[in-house]
């Protein structure tokens, strides 16, 4: 009965396809890539404080206090966790690498839920260190390995067990199925299960239970997953209490999954809060209050950043077009990992008097349909797959292409193949100024990173 209601709801919902948040103007771009070049990365601060808001508000109803917690691995630009710093979310981090980054930007370790895929004795020992006290423990191995880094530091993390609750979920990237590398089923039969592993931290004298977390998956759109999983969450709290009675959930982490635009019409972040804040508000309700932490890398980045293109060659046959642009998807792995439909468009052409044009040819009258965007890589796979609300009309050698919605998972991705270096970055600032916030490396740098200077 509560599946079919969820389904009616997300059939319900009034989806309407997004504008493109064009943050930065065409004359802007002509002087932007007339000093820095292209591929070009722009970034606008002014998204990335309004998305923590309009996340933050969209759980404004749950009657506990809210915590908005950044991804860090879908853009660890140090321009955008400093933005997000001021903003005074937590961090989801799980490297070493990306706690060195918030470190260096003077992040709060109060502010950081550590959750490692490795949950190495050594890496734990750094974590706990750093001043980082709220870790997130995905098996038994790591619960004994935070135990064991605790009693050498002569602290008490807060813990959270990972659940991997095994329900289904209609996702881009699913994170949550039987037999899943993420997390623990509440009952498997084994010590890596959560039954196990609440019945070794209660009372434990080296780590503190905290709660639960699980992480369903990337861009969910269908929305009862969180309801069975919360459901799932409700049932074993209920069967820990009747075996603990003052087993209590401080913390209680339901991971990201709020969907960002690329092709299809997406639910708002309220819309979707609305499925299931009433079901935590009930779970609050009979177990006690908890912090209610909802993590989210694609979302809170994605909108924030565009990718600057110069279209370097045309070719033209068959009634088809053939677009290169002088980048590739070693810029925008998705592209050809997930067949990502960035939306592009051709950069209007401002005139002297300040006046966007267009401009049209009788020679390149090719249909939209039949136009194909394609990178410079010698790669059959490096085709940039269109949106639907894409426009490459008046795509001609010269022009400049943006690609919207690029702010998660593309920087972070880079790669070098082909020897190709790494674009510079440039951020809007909230005041309004453009402000390098990452160099573009060049060849030299590359040779030497490879070890070219090795003799």
């Amino acid at each position: 009965m509560v599946e079919n209601s969820q389904v009616q709801l997300v059939e319900n919902l009034n989806l309407t396809t997004p504008g493109l948040n064009r943050f930065v103007k065409p004359n802007d771009i002509s002087k932007l890539v007339a000093e820095y070049g292209t591929p070009l990365y722009l970034v606008d601060e002014h998204t990335l404080h309004s998305k923590v808001r309009e996340l933050h508000s969209s759980y404004a109803r749950f009657t506990g206090p809210v915590k908005i917690a950044y991804s860090i691995k879908a853009n660890f630009s140090p321009a955008i966790l400093r933005a997000f710093i001021k903003d005074g979310i937590s961090f989801d981090l799980t490297s070493i690498g990306e706690l060195n980054f918030v470190k260096q930007c003077k992040g709060d370790p109060e502010n950081i839920i550590y959750t490692s895929v490795t949950e190495e004795p050594e890496e734990y020992i750094e974590v706990l260190q750093s001043g980082v006290r709220r870790v997130v423990v995905s098996s038994f191995n790591g619960m004994t390995s935070l135990a064991k880094a605790a009693s050498k530091l002569g602290v008490k993390p807060q813990t959270l067990i990972r659940v991997n609750p095994e329900v289904g979920v209609k996702a881009e990237v699913r994170a949550s199925y039987r037999n899943g590398k993420f997390g623990v089923p509440f009952n498997g039969g084994t010590i890596d299960s959560a039954t196990k592993m609440v019945k070794h931290l209660m009372g434990n004298e080296l780590l503190k239970f905290e709660g639960f977390h699980f992480h369903l998956g990337s861009q969910i759109t269908e929305f009862s997953c969180y309801t069975h999983a919360v459901d799932k969450i409700d049932a074993f709290i209920t069967k820990m209490k009747k075996e603990y009675p003052n087993f209590q959930v401080n913390t209680f982490d339901i991971g990201g999954g709020t969907p960002v635009f690329y092709n299809e019409p997406v639910p708002t972040p309220a819309q979707m809060a609305e499925n299931h804040i009433g079901r935590l508000n009930q779970l609050a309700e009979t177990h006690g209050k908890f912090e209610l932490i909802i993590e989210s890398g694609r979302f809170l980045v994605a909108e924030s950043s565009i990718l600057v293109c110069r279209i370097v060659n045309t070719k033209e046959y068959n009634e088809h077009k053939i677009v290169i642009v002088d980048g590739g998807y070693h810029l925008l792995l998705d592209a050809a990992l997930l067949k990502q439909e960035y939306p592009q468009e051709i950069v209007p052409i401002a005139d002297n008097k300040k006046r966007v044009t267009t401009t049209t040819t009788t020679q390149h009258l090719i249909a939209p349909k039949n136009i194909h965007l394609a990178g410079r890589l010698c790669d059959t796979y490096d085709l940039f797959p269109l949106s639907k609300i894409s426009s490459l009309n008046d795509s001609h050698v010269g022009r400049y292409v943006t690609f919207y919605n690029v702010g998660a998972y593309s920087v972070v991705f880079n790669m070098p193949f082909h020897c190709q270096t790494k674009p510079p970055v440039v951020m809007k600032t909230s005041n309004g100024d453009f402000k390098l916030v990452r160099k573009g490396t060049s060849y030299e740098q590359l040779f030497i990173e490879e070890g070219g200077d090795i003799a």
